[in-house]
């Protein structure tokens, strides 16, 4: 009896403490985390590009530093309490949806870690199991982006007349508009995550192929440049459909000038030509791969420590 009591407690603590989907949610959220706190400065100089006709003009560096002098170094960091509480649950469903998809279409049958399971795809699968992460991820990231780019627009310091806080902002929205106004720009950020997390995905496992070493293996640096490289060119693959929703979430509909995205669009061109739709496109690609390559990383040593 004894003997066979051994023989169940070795069965149970060489069995993982964590399913493969959990281990795909948590170390996505370690890294959506890290993403966050690495980007978080330039994000803020690429809304205001996006947003303010003209900004966009001066460059990021010139922009950076106004906001600085005007505004104070916090002001980098303005609405990064609200990503940074909603990133790990955004890159969690990310990740864990996107195992799910490439776990099916690896095989239904067979529970592999995502990376394991994405190896044995083709790019095209790849592709696929990203777009089905982008749309199962757009109800977290559109009321997080809605709320950030609202508060990174204001120009009040934190004490100031007129400035707003996050909690004071939420509630505002919910009073005067009610949920559908934490969901404005919706449809545009479909359309926008849709084809880009396929790209990304696809781009990420195709750069970290290239750069595996002899033995399968990857150093870190050769995660960061291949999650860098998927996060800038997914970024150029959508990049005005990203601006469309910047001005669409900027206001809230009853006060702004836009019936649709469309009719964003339209506006734009008519007044300034193509140059909105690519507005602040450099600050965007450096904070991509800079974001990007924290967030791969991160997630495939997080992911490593977990399944071990």
């Amino acid at each position: 009896m004894e003997e066979g009591l051994e023989t169940t407690v070795l069965q149970l603590s060489s069995e993982p403490a964590l399913s493969k989907a959990s281990v795909d949610f948590m170390a996505g959220g370690v890294a959506g985390a890290c993403g966050v706190v690495a980007g978080q400065p330039l994000d803020v100089v690429r809304i205001r590009q996006q947003a303010q006709p003209g900004a966009g003009g001066a460059g990021a560096a010139h922009m950076a530093r106004s906001i600085f002098r005007a505004e104070g170094a916090r002001s980098l960091f303005r609405g990064m309490a609200y990503p940074l509480a909603t990133a790990a649950l955004q890159n969690a469903v990310v990740f864990q949806a996107y195992g799910a998809a490439a776990r099916f279409f690896a095989d239904a049958s067979r529970q592999e870690p995502a990376a394991a399971a994405a190896a044995a795809l083709s790019l095209p699968q790849v592709f696929w199991a990203g777009c089905f992460a982008g749309v199962v991820q757009t109800a977290v990231v559109v009321p997080v982006d809605l709320l950030k780019i609202r508060l990174q627009l204001q120009t009040a310091v934190r004490g100031a007349p007129g400035y707003v806080g996050p909690l004071s902002l939420l509630g505002s929205i919910l009073r005067r508009e009610g949920l559908p106004g934490l969901y404005r720009g919706t449809v545009i950020t479909s359309i926008r995550d849709f084809p880009s997390h396929g790209v990304y995905f696809a781009c990420y496992e195709a750069a970290r192929q290239l750069m595996q070493r002899p033995d399968g293996s990857h150093a870190a640096l050769a995660m960061w440049a291949a999650g860098g490289l998927a996060g800038a060119v997914s970024w150029l693959s959508v990049y005005p459909f990203d601006v469309l929703k910047t001005r669409m979430q900027a206001a809230a509909a009853a006060q702004s000038r836009y019936t649709g995205w469309v009719d964003c669009a339209r506006q734009a061109y008519a007044a300034e030509g193509l140059a909105p739709f690519f507005r602040g496109l450099s600050t965007t690609l450096g904070r991509a791969f800079l974001v990007n390559g924290a967030i791969f990383t991160s997630y495939e040593l997080s992911h490593k420590l977990l399944s071990s």
